[in-house]
C-alpha cells in the first residue's frame, strides 16, 4: 500500500490547501470511519471539507 505524507494540521490554514488527491483520501477515510451520514457531515465540516471533495476529478 502506498502511503502519502500528510502535512500536520498546524502547517495548514485550511484543508483546502491540501492537494486534491489528499483531500479525496481524507474525505473517504472520514466517510469510512463515520457512524452515519450526520456524523460524517459533522466530521467533514470540522475539517473544513465537503463530501464533494471526495469525488474523483471526473465527477467535479
Amino acid at each position: 500500500m502506498k502511503r502519502t505524507t500528510v502535512p500536520s494540521v498546524a502547517d495548514l490554514h485550511s484543508a483546502h490547501e491540501l492537494p486534491d488527491d489528499q483531500r479525496r483520501h481524507v474525505v473517504r477515510l472520514v466517510a469510512s470511519a463515520a457512524e452515519d451520514v450526520d456524523d460524517c457531515a459533522l466530521l467533514l465540516a470540522i475539517l473544513g471539507l465537503d463530501a464533494a471533495d471526495g469525488l474523483d476529478e471526473d465527477h467535479h
